[in-house]
C-alpha cells in the first residue's frame, strides 16, 4: 500500500513537472483556437463553377496578412476564368520558415447583396467567407464561424439547398463570421506603410 501511494505521489509529480515544462506550447495552442476560431467546412458548396458571380478582378495580385505573434499568411491569386480564382496560401512563422501551403478554388455566391465565397480544397471540402474592402489595396477576410453553423446545421448529410437557406437566413447575424484578418496587396504603399510601423514595434 505504501509502494502505490508513493508511485501514485511519484507519477503526479512527473504530470506535474512535464506540464509545466510544455504548458507554454499547450496554452498557445489553445488560445489560437480562441483568437482565430474554426471556419465551418462542408461537402458540398452553395453553387457551381458555372452559375458562380463574376470576381472582383481588384483580388487579382499577391496579398499579405500579419499576426500579432508575428505569423504572417500570405496569398497569390490568379485567374482561372470569369468566375473562379485559383488561390495559393503559404503560412509563415515569425523567423519566415513556411508552416503550411495550400492550394484553393475560389468562386463567389451572393446572399442577400453580399457575396459568400467558396473557398474549395480536394482535402477539406468547402469553407465560406466574405470580403470587406477598406481601400483597393487593403481588404479584411471574415470566415463564416463553424459554431453557429453546426448549431443550426444538424443533419448528418447537408444538401446545397439546406446549405443556401442557412445563409440566407443568418447572413446578417454577427456572429455569423468570426473576426477579421486584413491583408495588404504586397509592395504597395500601405504594405510599405505596416511593414515600417511592424519593424518599429520589434517585429
Amino acid at each position: 500500500m505504501v509502494l502505490i501511494l508513493l508511485a501514485n505521489k511519484l507519477l503526479i509529480k512527473m504530470l506535474i513537472m512535464i506540464f509545466n515544462r510544455f504548458k507554454f506550447y499547450v496554452l498557445t495552442v489553445f488560445l489560437a483556437f480562441v483568437i482565430v476560431g474554426c471556419p465551418y467546412q462542408s461537402e458540398v458548396g452553395l453553387t457551381d463553377y458555372e452559375n458562380a458571380e463574376k470576381f472582383e478582378k481588384n483580388l487579382l495580385g499577391e496579398w499579405v496578412a500579419f499576426h500579432e505573434n508575428g505569423d504572417r499568411d500570405e496569398l497569390t491569386i490568379s485567374k482561372l476564368n470569369t468566375k473562379v480564382m485559383d488561390v495559393r496560401s503559404k503560412k509563415f512563422d515569425a523567423s519566415g520558415r513556411v508552416k503550411e501551403a495550400n492550394a484553393y478554388r475560389v468562386f463567389g455566391t451572393k446572399i442577400k447583396d453580399v457575396v459568400v465565397y467558396n473557398i474549395e480544397n480536394k482535402d477539406i471540402g468547402f469553407i465560406f467567407g466574405k470580403v470587406n474592402w477598406e481601400s483597393k489595396n487593403v481588404f479584411n477576410f471574415q470566415y463564416v464561424d463553424e459554431k453557429l453553423a453546426t448549431e443550426k446545421l444538424t443533419s448528418d448529410s447537408i444538401t446545397q439547398q439546406e446549405l443556401t437557406n442557412f445563409f440566407t437566413e443568418n447572413i446578417t447575424e454577427e456572429k455569423m463570421f468570426d473576426k477579421s484578418l486584413e491583408f495588404y496587396r504586397k509592395n504597395s504603399p500601405e504594405h510599405e506603410k505596416i511593414k515600417v510601423y511592424l519593424k518599429k514595434s520589434g517585429f
